[in-house]
C-alpha cells in the first residue's frame, strides 16, 4: 500500500489547516487465455472471459474478443480487451495497466489507462480499455501452445480527509442532481406539457425535453412549434406507455428506471424492451440511449432474435449492430436455424438488400455452391434452407437408429 500526502491552507480567518490523504491500493491479476485459434475462428460471439477477481475492494472481470467483435467490425487486424466492475457503490478513482507477457514471463508490451472513476466502468457495463494488433499477438514472443498471458494491474485510490481545525466543517455532499430531476418528472410540479400514450397521461417540462432531444426542441421551440399554449397536450401513437416513460426518465436522469418496471410488474423481456427503446431513442434523437440499447442487443444476439435485431439495425442505421448480426450467422448451422424462425421470412421480404448482403457473406465463407442462393428469389432461398435443415435432421436421426 502506498500513500501520498498533500496539504492545502484554507483562508486565515478560519485559522484552519486541512490535509488530504490519498490511500492507494494496488494489485495484479494474471489472465491466461488458452485455445486462441479456435475462439478466433468462431467469430464475434465467442470470447475469453476471466474469473471475477478482487482488487482494491472492487470485483473486476476481463473479456477478450480474439475474433471480429462489434466495436472492431471494421478493424479485423485488432483484438479488443474489455473490463467491467461487478461491485455496487463504486466511486473511487482507478489507474489500470495492462501488460502483455512474453513467453519467458517478462513484461514486453504495456498499455496504461488514465485515471478514471470505477463508476465509469459500472455505468458503461463493459469498458474498452486496450487494443493490440493481431499480427503482434500472434508472434512466437506472445503466443505459444495456442495461448497468451496478460497481466492486469489495478490501482484504486481512496481519498481520506484529515482536518486539524478549530472550526470543523462538514464535507460537501455528493451530487444528487439526477435524483432531483427524476423526482421532478414523478411529481410533475410545474409541468407544461402532457403526453397521451396508450391510454395513460404523462406530464413533463418542455425546457427539459428540448435540452435533451432535438426532436422535442423543434416541436416546442422550432419549426414544428405547436403554439403558445401554456399547457400543451400531445398524442403519442405506436408506443407502449412504459417505454415512453423510460425515454422521459432517461432525459431527466440519464438512467433507465429499472425499479419503476419492477414495481409495476412489467414483464416485457429484456431484449424486446431494448428493441423498443432503441426505436424510441432514434425517434426522438437521443443518441446516447440509442447506443446503450445497441450495445445491449449486441450482448444478447441469439438465433431466436437475430431476424428482429438485424431488421432494427437496418431500419435505424445501427451499422455496428448490423455487422455483429452478419458475423453471427456466418456459421451455416446457425444460419440454417435462423432461417426457420418466424421473423426471417418477413425480414428478407421487407429488406431485400439484407438478403443480398447475406448472400455476399455466404459467398465470402465459400458456401455459395452449397446453398445455390446466388440465382434464387427470397422465397426459393428460404425454401432451400428449410429443405436442407430437414434433411440434416433426418440423416442425424437415421444414424442414431442404425447405431442402436
Amino acid at each position: 500500500m502506498a500513500t501520498k500526502l498533500s496539504t492545502a491552507v484554507r483562508p486565515e480567518n478560519l485559522e484552519t489547516i486541512a490535509s488530504k490523504l490519498v490511500e492507494s491500493r494496488k494489485g495484479s491479476y494474471l489472465f491466461k487465455a488458452v485455445g486462441y485459434s479456435s475462439r478466433k475462428e468462431k467469430g464475434s460471439n465467442h470470447y475469453f472471459c476471466s474469473e471475477i477477481f478482487t482488487i482494491g475492494g472492487y470485483k473486476w472481470i476481463i473479456r477478450c474478443y480474439p475474433g471480429r467483435s462489434c466495436v472492431t467490425s471494421t478493424n479485423d487486424d485488432k483484438i479488443a480487451f474489455f473490463m467491467g466492475v461487478r461491485s455496487k457503490h463504486v466511486k473511487d478513482f482507478v489507474k489500470i495497466t495492462l501488460t502483455m507477457l512474453a513467453q519467458d514471463g517478462k513484461a514486453s508490451l504495456n498499455y496504461h489507462l488514465g485515471t478514471e472513476t470505477a463508476a465509469d466502468f459500472k455505468m458503461l457495463g463493459w469498458h474498452l480499455i486496450f487494443y493490440i494488433r493481431r499480427e503482434t499477438l500472434e508472434t512466437p514472443q506472445f503466443l505459444k501452445h495456442d495461448s497468451f498471458t496478460l497481466r492486469c494491474t489495478i490501482e484504486v485510490m481512496k481519498e481520506v480527509r484529515l482536518v486539524d481545525t478549530k472550526m470543523q466543517c462538514s464535507e460537501v455532499p455528493p451530487s444528487n442532481l439526477s435524483h432531483q430531476l427524476s423526482s421532478l418528472l414523478e411529481s410533475a410540479d410545474g409541468a407544461d406539457v402532457s403526453f397521451n400514450v396508450d391510454g395513460s397521461t404523462i406530464h413533463a417540462h418542455k425546457f427539459m425535453l428540448a435540452a435533451r432531444s432535438p426532436v422535442f426542441k423543434a416541436q416546442f421551440f422550432g419549426p414544428m412549434k405547436l403554439g403558445d399554449e401554456k399547457n400543451t397536450s400531445i398524442q403519442v401513437d405506436d408506443m407502449d406507455a412504459l417505454i415512453f416513460y423510460a425515454i422521459l426518465h432517461f432525459i431527466y436522469s440519464d438512467s433507465l428506471p429499472e425499479l419503476y418496471y419492477q414495481e409495476r410488474g412489467y414483464t416485457m423481456p429484456l431484449v424486446a424492451r431494448a428493441q423498443h427503446l432503441l426505436v424510441a431513442a432514434d425517434r426522438y434523437g437521443i443518441e446516447r440511449l440509442k447506443k446503450i440499447c445497441e450495445l445491449k442487443l449486441y450482448e444478447f444476439i441469439a438465433v431466436d432474435n437475430l431476424a428482429t435485431t438485424l431488421t432494427l439495425a437496418e431500419q435505424h442505421n445501427c451499422s455496428e449492430l448490423k455487422a455483429a448480426c452478419m458475423e453471427f450467422v456466418k456459421d451455416p448451422k446457425i444460419l440454417g436455424a435462423v432461417v426457420l424462425t418466424e421473423d426471417f421470412e418477413h425480414m428478407i421480404k421487407s429488406y431485400p438488400t439484407v438478403l443480398k448482403e447475406l448472400r455476399q457473406k455466404i459467398h465470402d465463407n465459400s458456401l455459395q455452391e452449397k446453398w445455390f442462393i446466388g440465382r434464387f428469389s427470397p422465397e426459393v432461398f428460404l425454401f432451400s434452407f428449410i429443405i436442407d435443415a430437414i434433411g440434416r435432421f433426418i440423416r442425424s436421426f437415421w444414424k442414431r437408429i442404425v447405431s442402436w
